[in-house]
């Protein structure tokens, strides 16, 4: 009998049975969870460094998304001039994650842009769950268009330098845009093949579940779900854009050790466009060459900036006596 002092014995866990049954269903939910919070990340709690941490000059912009109103808060980081650099940060990230960016930059003699994306940071959020793609590119145009109406900035050619998830709209805003995008520096993305690299990111997030739910099956309904519930949210079309009547210049850069987007993924991309150049940090975690291969990264990335800004004050020239 069960004595009334102790009030029964303790309930039991489920059964072995049962847990099979219901693991791919909590498998499902998860996925539909991650995939909503790949484009709406928590928060950060506590306050973020900025460039003036850096000693930096720093101005406050914010600028209202025309898709829905979102306003998006950035940085401007004033140089010597002429040409500007606006960057984007990774998904899950801040436009913080950028200042040792920033800082190369603005010691080359850049005026730097950095923005947090919608859902991210100190820009204002929205309860989407589709059309998201276009939604980051509209908003990059959207900074494309300030940052080129900024007196501040001297009118000079604007580049656009993206990592991660952000390398995406990088590279699709340049045919949306009617303001002439000179270069894009696409860091540790993007994928070529964009529902494979969310199962990938779907495998590293399953590692993190209890160990009951990663069974075979339940991963592998996991990881399909994500696929489909965070490509549907996306809604990415034109992949990879069609750039060929343009005359960006493209960077790509890998990172050795980057395990969230492999270095070979980013090759592939770069491959697509004839005269592209492409580069792997050596020793480089996701995101991190200008700290693990610094000398190289500054060497290539202003080298590749200084012929880009050329390219294009040439080519300003010759539009000039036409």
């Amino acid at each position: 009998m069960t004595s009334a002092k102790t009030g029964g014995a303790p309930p039991r866990r489920p059964g072995g049975a049962l847990r099979a049954a219901v693991a791919p269903l909590l498998g499902l939910a998860a996925a539909a969870k991650h995939a909503y919070q790949l484009y709406h990340p928590p928060r950060p709690a506590g306050p973020a460094r900025t460039p003036a941490d850096k000693g930096l000059p720093t101005h406050h912009k914010t600028v209202v998304a025309s898709y829905d109103g979102v306003p998006l808060r950035a940085w401007v980081v004033p140089g010597a001039g002429p040409h500007t650099v606006v960057v984007c940060h990774g998904m899950g990230r801040t436009k913080s994650m950028t200042l040792g960016h920033i800082a190369l930059l603005h010691r080359a003699g850049h005026h730097v842009v950095a923005y947090d994306m919608r859902n991210h940071g100190d820009s204002g959020a929205d309860r989407a769950l589709g059309r998201m793609a276009e939604r980051y590119i509209s908003d990059l145009r959207d900074v494309l268009y300030a940052t080129a109406a900024d007196p501040r900035l001297r009118g000079g050619a604007i580049a656009l330098y993206g990592f991660s998830f952000s390398t995406w709209p990088a590279l699709q805003v340049v045919p949306r845009s009617r303001v002439p995008v000179a270069a894009v520096i696409a860091d540790s993305g993007p994928a070529y093949d964009v529902p494979a690299g969310l199962r990938h990111f779907a495998a590293l997030r399953g590692r993190t579940m209890r160990r009951w739910l990663r069974g075979p099956l339940t991963l592998a309904v996991q990881g399909r779900a994500f696929e489909f519930f965070a490509m549907r949210m996306l809604g990415l079309a034109d992949w990879p854009p069609d750039l060929s009547a343009y005359d960006t210049r493209l960077m790509f850069i890998g990172s050795a050790e980057d395990t969230f987007v492999r270095p070979e993924s980013v090759e592939r991309t770069a491959r697509h466009y004839p005269g592209a150049e492409y580069w792997t940090a050596a020793g480089a975690p996701h995101m991190r060459g200008v700290r693990f291969d610094a000398a190289e990264y500054e060497k290539r990335v202003l080298g590749f900036l200084a012929e880009a800004f050329d390219a294009s004050e040439k080519a300003a020239e010759v539009g000039d006596h036409d």
